[in-house]
């Protein structure tokens, strides 16, 4: 595309020393006329993502044909990286978190086949939301729990983190009662020593990350319809709960399992329009 473009505005195909003599506003052109241009009588069109993404390889490419002398001037260098929006965070409020959790406790809005599912996993569908909504930890991280990774007297839970690295994750009071229920009736269905996964599937097999999501999303289609919530949703409602609560963004980081804490702050930890509403008059210079 871009030696087609080239050879449209320059009236002829340049040749590779010739790329050297292309100045900044030639890219910059080039650019702009990526966001909507014709091809073969079909309109073709770029989002900003795309068109960062080109630079890039045009950078990359007159990068290394200066670096190696082909080429006298690298003009690409100097064009500024299109600014890309970010995407907002989907996320729980507090009520509708509740919601959520009232529609996997009494089986709201389900259907009749989906109503005698539930009487039967109710209190393990529960004690997941319940989890994830308290802990932030990931859908994978869920799956993998075996019994023996849960402390219920320190509320803490043993997790394997991206990487492989062993955490710690202590989660809240109500979770400790639903995982309590939950590891109550787990010893009166199964009988098999050998199975060692904390959630299991109604064929006593560990619950697989394609199950919690499937049942996050069955309940949550049906209390919060107009949102898209997913576990990972579920993670970013607890991040941003647990900073708009301590204002601590390197402990929401540590929680998470983040290494870098300008993951947290681009991904999850949003500030509530209370919370900045409230801050309003922190500093002040007039008694």
């Amino acid at each position: 595309r871009f030696l087609s473009y080239s050879e449209d505005n320059l009236g002829y195909v340049p040749e590779l020393k010739d790329l050297g003599d292309l100045g900044k506003e030639f890219f910059e052109e080039y650019l702009e006329y990526l966001e909507h241009y014709k091809e073969n009588g079909r309109e073709r069109t770029n989002s900003r993502i795309s068109l960062k993404r080109k630079l890039s390889s045009l950078r990359r490419f007159f990068g290394y044909l200066f670096e190696e002398g082909l080429i006298a001037s690298d003009q690409v260098r100097r064009v500024k990286i299109p600014k890309t929006h970010k995407k907002e965070i989907i996320r729980l409020e507090r009520g509708e978190a509740k919601d959520l959790l009232s529609a996997v406790e009494y089986g709201k809005e389900l259907t009749k086949k989906e109503r005698d599912y539930h009487r039967l996993q109710a209190v393990r569908d529960m004690a997941v939301v319940i989890l994830l909504l308290s802990t932030g930890i990931r859908v994978s991280e869920c799956a993998e729990l075996d019994t023996d990774d849960v402390d219920l007297d320190r509320r803490m839970i043993k997790i394997i983190r991206k990487g492989g690295d062993e955490s710690t994750v202590f989660f809240s009071d109500e979770a400790a009662d639903r995982l309590s229920d939950w590891m109550e009736q787990r010893k009166n269905i199964c009988h098999d020593n050998a199975e060692k996964a904390l959630f299991l599937s109604s064929r006593n097999r560990r619950l697989t990350v394609r199950s919690i999501q499937y049942l996050v999303k069955k309940y949550a289609s049906r209390s919060v319809p107009l949102k898209h919530i997913t576990p990972h949703k579920l993670r970013a409602t607890y991040a941003t709960e647990l900073y708009n609560g301590t204002g601590d963004i390197y402990l929401v980081a540590e929680v998470l399992g983040h290494k870098d804490v300008a993951t947290t702050k681009e991904h999850y930890a949003h500030l509530s329009e209370d919370r900045k509403q409230k801050s309003r008059n922190i500093v002040a210079y007039e008694d």
